[in-house]
């Protein structure tokens, strides 16, 4: 990119040829009365945010072979370019073409962002050339340099290849995006992605690329204002998600919100209400809202920085490769000390931009997941260790049979005599030895049969083979079971295990 850029102001050709400029500024005349126009020597007419007409004058001779010159101007915005050569015989400005419809055309030669107008001469042929232009308050940069044809056509392959380039790396940067985003699915390439979608859209309107296809001169104005305001738009809002505002100070959020909606709102509705006149005023106030909402970036960067460090870091340095080429851009246009075209240099720092924007999104995406993943792990080992400690629990809930090998072999015979019983209770005590005191100790009330119910139950019988020890049948055990709970007061939402489980612990 910047090869190309710095190429097609290499390897210039120096015309043979004699020439000078002249230019008038606030000209009231009319074309007719073009011997009234106050020319000043000189060739200097970047006149910035310009009301009114003005014109240059080239008188020329050629004092080499026959050749063919191009007078080319800087400007991107102005359309309203006027091309004609001073007709000496008659005395009159004669247009170098005729039969042009000047609403969706001016008189450029070529297709061209900036205008151009190519002067052919013959050896020893001299002639005088007059360009006109008006502006109705836009960005003016009318000044003229006299370029070779070869020139021009370098100058052109040069721009060419500089889009073809810039248009490439943003391809490939929504490529990268679209293939981080079908795997991590994050919101913010919404945003992302129209900021970028946005930008390119705002430079093609901004740099004239739309010029002399088929659509008028105010058509081309109008859209180019809907696409800076959707460029500012997209880029408050993708600022605001990538340093998460919304979360960080809500207030401030709703309040930038407001101000957006008041400030392109507005705007746009006055431009489309009187698309007239509107166009005249509107392109001072673009540059300052533009202006405002890159201060207004900076602002929602200072007011995330407490909350997120990390973000807002990221932010500064990818906005600030953009803020860096902008103001060389800007200085070049103004004092012409570097190469290439000045709005060149807005491009480049756009793709540096992108490029620290992409990069910064996925490292934090990525931090993200990696957070997630020990977040999740310990999740899992925590969820292991309760799962263990809850078995843990449900094995001190019950006695289990295997601990009472003695008791079953007893329990299978049959309980059905009371030595039985209470050679069982023996084997029992030797196990558990609080259980039946502390059992009887706080209910004693119970009754034997009840007491033999509950000793099963804390062993872990099911309520069938209860029926079958004690040889009595299963609803007899379940309402045996329903009385206990009873007479023990046991809450409903307690279980008769867990309550059973305090007196072996006591």
């Amino acid at each position: 990119m910047l090869w190309s850029l710095f190429s097609a102001c290499s390897n210039s050709e120096r015309p043979e040829v004699d020439y000078s400029f002249e230019v008038a500024k606030d000209v009231v005349h009319d074309v007719e009365d073009f011997e009234q126009f106050e020319f000043t020597d000189g060739n200097d007419l970047d006149l910035g945010f310009y009301e009114g007409v003005a014109w240059i004058k080239l008188e020329i001779l050629n004092t080499g072979k026959p050749t063919s010159l191009v007078v080319l101007c800087g400007d991107l915005i102005n359309q309203n370019y006027r091309f004609y050569e001073l007709d000496e015989l008659n005395h009159q400005l004669k247009p170098v073409e005729e039969g042009i419809d000047t609403d969706f055309n001016d008189h450029r030669t070529h297709h061209f962002a900036k205008p151009n107008f190519q002067i052919d001469l013959g050896a020893g042929e001299k002639g005088t050339y007059y360009i006109s232009t008006s502006s109705d308050g836009r960005i003016l940069q009318g000044t003229p340099q006299l370029v070779s044809l070869n020139d021009f056509h370098a100058i052109k392959q040069g721009t060419l290849i500089f889009d073809i380039v810039f248009y490439g790396v943003i391809a490939i940067l929504i490529l990268i995006n679209l293939f981080y985003f079908q795997s991590i699915r994050s919101n913010i390439y919404y945003f992302y992605g129209a900021y970028i979608l946005c930008s390119c859209l705002m430079y093609l309107f901004v740099e004239g690329r739309l010029y002399g296809r088929g659509l008028s001169h105010a058509t081309i104005d109008h859209l180019m204002f809907v696409s800076i305001r959707l460029w500012i738009l997209t880029s408050i809002l993708f600022a605001m998600r990538f340093l998460k505002t919304k979360e960080t100070n809500r207030r401030f959020y709703k309040f930038i919100i407001i101000l957006l909606i008041l400030t392109l709102g507005t705007t746009t509705i006055y431009q489309f209400s009187f698309p007239g006149f509107s166009i005249s005023t509107l392109h001072m106030t673009e540059n300052l809202l533009g202006f405002l909402w890159i201060v207004t970036s900076l602002l929602i960067v200072s007011y995330s920085y407490k909350k997120r460090k990390l973000e807002s870091t990221y932010y500064l340095i990818a906005f600030s490769f953009f803020i860096f080429f902008v103001t060389l851009g800007l200085l070049d246009s103004h004092m012409t000390m570097l190469p290439g075209d000045p709005f060149s240099y807005f491009k480049i720092g756009t793709i540096f931009e992108f490029i620290g924007f992409t990069y910064f999104i996925t490292v934090l995406i990525k931090k993200k997941l990696n957070t997630s993943n020990e977040l999740e792990l310990e999740l899992n080992q925590t969820r292991q260790v309760l799962g263990e400690r809850e078995n843990e629990l449900k094995d001190d809930r019950k006695i289990k049979k295997t601990d009472f090998a003695s008791i079953l072999k007893l329990v299978e015979s049959s309980l059905s005599s009371e030595d039985e019983w209470d050679e069982f209770k023996v084997l029992f005590d030797q196990l558990q030895p609080e259980f039946y005191n502390q059992l009887v100790k706080q209910h004693p009330d119970l009754t034997k049969s009840e007491i033999r119910l509950l000793l099963l139950i804390h062993i872990g019988y099911t309520q069938k083979e209860i029926a079958s020890i004690l040889q009595i049948a299963p609803d007899s055990v379940k309402k045996s079971r329903t009385r206990v709970r009873k007479k023990l007061k046991i809450a409903i939402d307690e279980r008769l295990e867990d309550y059973l489980l305090r007196f072996s612990k006591m």
